[in-house]
């Protein structure tokens, strides 16, 4: 009998962008951001050498071609408000684009990727999404208030879900973003909707989503996504 394939790849040197961290007593239980990224992609992209650079702390941004990718992590602010680093980041991922180097965001960073590219990001009328979340049959955790309300020009897809329609856009360049969390685990969730059970997000609303934590989740799916973007080389 002939040996299964093992596909191999060039190693890839992907760098998370954090826009924001946990709060103290989740990250000695779950890591940080950082953290619960790479747990996600690295069985999906074991290729991948990551790298961190906590944005909201030094407000540096790299060398645009000192890594192959960028990943865009959640952020409590909104694209709307005044953030030292915003404008920087925007025009660091207009570069990104022009000579097709990937990149991906989560949460904020979905919204953050679609503001600069032309969209309508703010808060939603209809208010908290929290729970299980299905966008292009593809399903992991949500919670916030801020939607992408209109499709950017360079979207070559766009799907949702009722509570969120625009919660997952391709673009026509190599990049992908979602609005809900596919790095979040179970145990974390749990952790973080009871830490904001009732402030900021209404108790009735965590309560109802209780149940989505022994959902099943499509988060292995939706890193398979994300690892054919950042495997990607030049305009898609």
């Amino acid at each position: 009998m002939g040996r299964t394939p093992v596909w191999r790849f060039d190693l890839m040197k992907l760098c998370i962008l954090e826009l924001d961290s946990p709060s103290d007593p989740h990250v000695s239980d779950f890591g940080d951001y950082g953290d619960m990224f790479e747990n996600w992609l690295s069985p999906t992209l074991p290729e991948a050498q990551f790298s961190r650079i906590k944005l909201d702390q030094t407000g540096r941004l790299p060398g645009l071609t000192d890594y192959d990718g960028y990943l865009l992590s959640g952020c409590r602010y909104g694209v709307y408000d005044a953030i030292a680093w915003k404008e920087d980041l925007q025009h660091f991922l207009r570069q990104a684009r022009d000579i097709g180097l990937p990149f991906g965001g989560v949460c904020f960073g979905h919204q953050i990727i679609a503001d600069t590219f032309g969209a309508t990001v703010r808060k939603s009328d209809q208010g908290w999404v929290v729970g299980k979340e299905t966008y292009a049959g593809k399903s992991a955790f949500a919670v916030h208030q801020d939607q992408v309300l209109t499709a950017p020009d360079s979207a070559k897809s766009v799907s949702g879900s009722a509570r969120c329609p625009i919660g997952r856009i391709d673009y026509a360049f190599p990049a992908l973003s979602v609005q809900y969390h596919p790095e979040f685990t179970a145990p974390y969730f749990d952790a973080f909707l009871t830490a904001w059970r009732g402030n900021p997000v209404p108790a009735s609303l965590v309560d109802a989503a209780l149940p989505d934590l022994t959902a099943d989740l499509n988060c292995d799916g939706i890193a398979a996504d994300f690892a054919r973007v950042f495997r990607t080389r030049g305009p898609s």
